[in-house]
């Protein structure tokens, strides 16, 4: 049911009436002042005022009474324009009355330009129509002085932004020439002010353009008499639709709307669309949602709202919009190399974000709603797990349990949209997870067998070691059908692992060459050299039982033997741990170089995500798979790697007389670790984003299927995770996370609770 009703969204989402943007398109009169332009707006009125007196009443009343008590006095001011509803009128001044103490009442929520707008709405009263709205003169008094000291400041700090403010609540703005000239200025090409029923039917009032009036008629025929607090907005709803779907972790079962969306959003960016350029959280969802779906987008759009002119020349840049900046920023984190407008994008509104959560972590003294609370949450979020180092999993898990299922938005008044806040989606999504994860526990509980069958279980903490093998899988690569790449990657996982300890600690030197020489003479049906112990037997028999899985599972996906590819793995990486091993034992100080060309492939992610390339749906021919674009791949991603574990481990590995990367940057004149570090992580960054450009591929020149070139991608992000803190299988914080995504199911019981 669920599944269904989310499609459905995709067709049409559903945006709520504004009583108040009707009000005021109901206020809308003809040349000669005679009779209303849309009179089917005054018949909604008069047949949608509550009980209580008011129009717009929310699902959060007591947090948006300014919404209420804005909306029903403009519906106020349409009746008494044209004389009608009387007994209206009278029970809307009831509902004022009694609630005017929340005028002034600092802690409620306001709309957009209400403090402005609703002294102005009361003027209008008293000198238009000569009515006393039930308001003690103290409340009356405090409302006028801050209205004049709003203005009294913008007439100070004269700037694009503030003029966009302005022109945005035009309905507030009375007849002054200067506004309405400045007003001119943002009408769009649909006729509007910022797509706005309110401000564009205050302009039509005052300029009697053509294109304002077009605009109404347009809104009210598509809309049956009463409008909402936006439009169009379609592009918005989509692209929030989409942004959540992903975010929770349930694209994969609407990929056919999503691309279907996306073509459509595309097509307004290359056609330049005003909905999409001229809103900077628009702008930026479409950029990132576009480029990480493989659509060829410019950062160039950015130009407009690069950090001066953001804060100078732009409506939310003067309101210092937090949900503007967060969408900037997290555009900003999709970026390839030399794209400086990216990089200081992130670096400004990073600071912004941060300085935001240090000033008001809790807004202690004010009510807030809990979309409100939901932008924090998400400001938290981006700000504590970078783009780079987010498993998807782990990224889902906090999304469905932080979703807000409020739909309600405040702009210059509160409206509902069926796209945001989707309680079928919140469902879906946690029965989902949990579905998921009792597929990862069997497919867990199969690799523990398989430990105690080859006789690793109590070898150097290996039960706990895959635990995490298998967590990165099932971290990054969740779907269930899935199950032969995640099996292969932990086992060969685990065993890089075993491995490379064996090469670095515990074995000899007989035992390494022992190791290396069966798998050059391999033989699907035994070895074809003696064993020198029994740690070389386990050793041997555990990766053939591996390597012969997981060449089985390929075959059943390509129709093709890839034995020989998967052995050639094994081989170069045993070869360059045995090259590292006897420089340890030599004491040899290999070059940097010498060391980063062994480096990479001793890295040993090799053997983990090149045979997964095999089952993760398309054909992967030989060419393709043994070709330059998956080597560069593979040496892109590996180097990052070999990189990221250096930096964390110079300090433990120069005190054990070990070089890496780092010690031996330093041997070529850098004076200090600090400085080596710094210009490493440079590097990892430049490679990563590197990695980024090659895998989304948006130009679609790769022979390298995208589901393949994904695999470099998410463990990419397993590299940054793992190595963000620490690199050490002991971290408490690593067996949490593990655990949230393996073993703890999403109680949907609390997600009940949670629906209102």
């Amino acid at each position: 049911k669920e599944r269904s009703r989310i499609k459905k969204l995709f067709e049409k989402a559903e945006l709520s009436a504004s009583s108040y943007d009707t009000a005021w398109v109901a206020s809308s009169t003809d040349r000669h002042d005679q009779v209303p332009c849309f009179p089917e707006t005054l018949n909604w009125i008069l047949e949608n005022q509550h009980k209580d007196g008011s129009w717009d009443r929310t699902r959060n009343p007591n947090l948006l009474l300014k919404d209420s008590l804005s909306s029903t006095l403009a519906c106020v001011l349409a009746l008494k324009r044209w004389g009608v509803g009387d007994q209206h009128i009278h029970n809307a001044l009831g509902f004022i009355g009694r609630n005017s103490g929340s005028l002034t009442d600092s802690s409620q929520q306001a709309p957009i330009g209400f403090d402005v707008v609703f002294p102005a709405m009361i003027q209008t009263c008293a000198q238009d129509f000569d009515l006393n709205l039930p308001l003690n003169s103290a409340n009356l008094g405090a409302m006028f002085r801050n209205r004049d000291s709003i203005l009294s400041s913008a007439a100070h700090h004269r700037s694009g932004g503030r003029d966009a403010f302005l022109a945005y609540i035009s309905e507030g703005m009375g007849n002054s020439p200067d506004h309405w000239e400045t007003a001119r200025k943002f009408q769009r090409k649909n006729g509007s002010l910022f797509n706005s029923p309110s401000a564009t039917a205050a302009a039509f009032m005052h300029l009697r353009d053509a294109d304002s009036l077009g605009y109404l008629r347009s809104i009210v025929d598509v809309n049956s008499a009463a409008v909402p607090a936006i439009y169009p907005n379609g592009i918005q709803t989509q692209l929030s639709l989409i942004d959540a779907i992903e975010s929770l972790g349930i694209n994969r079962l609407f990929g056919e709307e999503i691309e279907q969306a996306l073509d459509e959003i595309y097509t307004s960016w290359i056609q330049g669309d005003e909905e999409i350029f001229l809103d900077p959280t628009t702008c930026s969802m479409a950029f990132r949602i576009l480029r990480l779906n493989r659509y060829p987008v410019s950062p160039d759009v950015f130009n407009r709202f690069t950090e001066d002119r953001f804060w100078d020349d732009t409506m939310e840049g003067y309101l210092k919009d937090e949900m503007a900046v967060l969408e900037l920023h997290k555009a900003s984190n999709v970026l390839y190399p030399n794209e400086s407008i990216l990089v200081h994008q992130q670096s400004w509104t990073n600071e912004f974000l941060m300085k935001s959560m240090e000033s008001s972590p809790n807004s202690a003294n004010r009510t807030r709603s809990r979309a409100s609370e939901s932008i924090s949450t998400q400001v938290d979020d981006v700000l504590n797990y970078p783009f780079k180092g987010d498993l998807d999993r782990l990224a889902h898990r906090r999304n469905i349990e932080q979703y807000c299922t409020d739909n309600t938005r405040t702009l210059k008044s509160s409206f509902r949209c069926s796209s945001f806040g989707s309680e079928d989606l919140l469902k879906l999504a946690a029965a989902d997870f949990n579905f998921c994860q009792s597929v990862h526990q069997k497919e867990l509980n199969q690799l523990m067998s398989w430990l105690k069958e080859y006789k690793l279980e109590d070898m150097r903490l290996a039960k706990v070691k895959m635990g995490y093998c298998y967590f990165s899988a099932a971290a990054t690569y969740y779907d269930p059908e899935l199950s032969d790449a995640r099996i292969s990657w932990a086992k060969h996982s685990l065993l890089t692992s075993l491995i490379d300890d064996f090469y670095d600690i515990f074995g000899t030197a007989e035992e390494h060459l022992n190791l290396l020489e069966l798998f050059e003479r391999w033989d699907v049906n035994g070895p074809r050299a003696e064993f020198c112990t029994e740690e070389v037997k386990t050793f041997y028999w555990a990766l053939h039982s591996a390597i012969c899985e997981t060449v089985e599972n390929a075959f059943a996906w390509q129709g093709r033997n890839v034995m020989d590819h998967v052995v050639e793995l094994w081989v170069d990486v045993l070869r360059t741990m045995l090259e590292e091993a006897e420089w340890s034992r030599t004491n040899t100080l290999p070059t940097l170089d010498e060391y980063m060309r062994n480096g990479y492939i001793s890295f040993a992610l090799g053997p983990i995500v090149l045979p997964s390339l095999y089952m993760v749906g398309p054909q992967l021919p030989d060419e393709v798979a043994k070709g330059p674009e998956v080597h560069h791949l593979f040496k892109v991603m590996s180097t990052c790697g070999r990189l990221l574990n250096d930096c964390r481990s110079f300090q433990r590995e120069a005190e054990e007389g070990i070089s890496n990367a780092v010690s031996l940057r330093m041997s070529q004149g850098i004076d200090t670790a600090e400085e080596a570090i710094e210009e490493i992580k440079g590097l990892i960054d430049e490679q990563t984003k590197e990695l980024l450009r090659m895998v989304l591929d948006e130009r679609n020149t790769s022979a390298v299927p995208k589901e393949c070139r994904e695999l470099f991608w998410k463990m990419n992000k397993v590299l940054h995770m793992v190595y963000k803190k620490e690199d050490t299988y002991n971290s408490t914080k690593l067996v949490q996370i593990a655990e949230s995504v393996i073993k703890e199911p999403i109680s949907l019981s609390v997600m009940d609770s949670r629906v209102i």
